[in-house]
């Protein structure tokens, strides 16, 4: 997984904000992962996208607050 803060967010004291790209290996297709991951970044108000690779694995994006965006981390 990549994750860029995005700077300006600390600096005016707001929340911090990161971007994450992630690939999702093993049994993910076939399973609702992309259902399930829906719903976990709705429950945290996080943004982003998901789609399966020819490989046979999930790539996606996800924005949003970083303690937020660290349990989705972890969830994956």
């Amino acid at each position: 997984m990549t994750t860029v803060v995005m700077p300006q967010q600390q600096r005016n004291g707001g929340p911090v904000l990161v971007h994450v790209e992630f690939e999702v290996f093993g049994g993910v297709q076939g399973v609702h992962f992309a259902k399930y991951c829906k719903e976990m970044c709705d429950r945290f108000d996080l943004k982003g996208w998901t789609k399966p690779s020819a490989y046979g694995t999930i790539v996606g994006v996800i924005q949003g607050e970083k303690a937020y965006v660290d349990e989705m981390r972890s969830w994956m």
